[in-house]
């Protein structure tokens, strides 16, 4: 029993480490495009890369792969919330450069 418990904790850090040294190598990853690709492609590539940890995070860290149906809502609910203010915040700059 409690060499079958360790082997779960072990199994656990291992995922972790994993998904860090995942998620290290996509923050290099962006910062390297930050600085060294051109500008038009420089968000498009950003963008992409932090989609890609957010992914890793909600379908590792957050097992939402594994979760009830009530955690994946609430987090399509957070996802829904974010686009809103997303695009609130998208009018309002566009609203302020029209201005000018």
């Amino acid at each position: 029993m409690r060499a079958r418990l360790q082997t779960k904790a072990g199994a656990i850090w291992l995922r972790g480490l994993v998904v860090w040294l995942l998620l290290l190598g996509l923050l290099t990853a962006s910062l390297l495009a930050a600085y060294h690709l051109k500008a038009p492609w420089a968000p498009a590539v950003n963008f992409g890369l932090a989609a890609t940890q957010a992914g890793l995070v909600a379908l590792l860290f957050m097992r939402l792969n594994r979760a009830d149906h009530l955690v994946r809502l609430a987090a399509a609910c957070g996802l829904f919330w974010l686009a809103i203010l997303f695009a609130l915040t998208l009018t309002d700059t566009l609203s302020r450069l029209a201005n000018t």
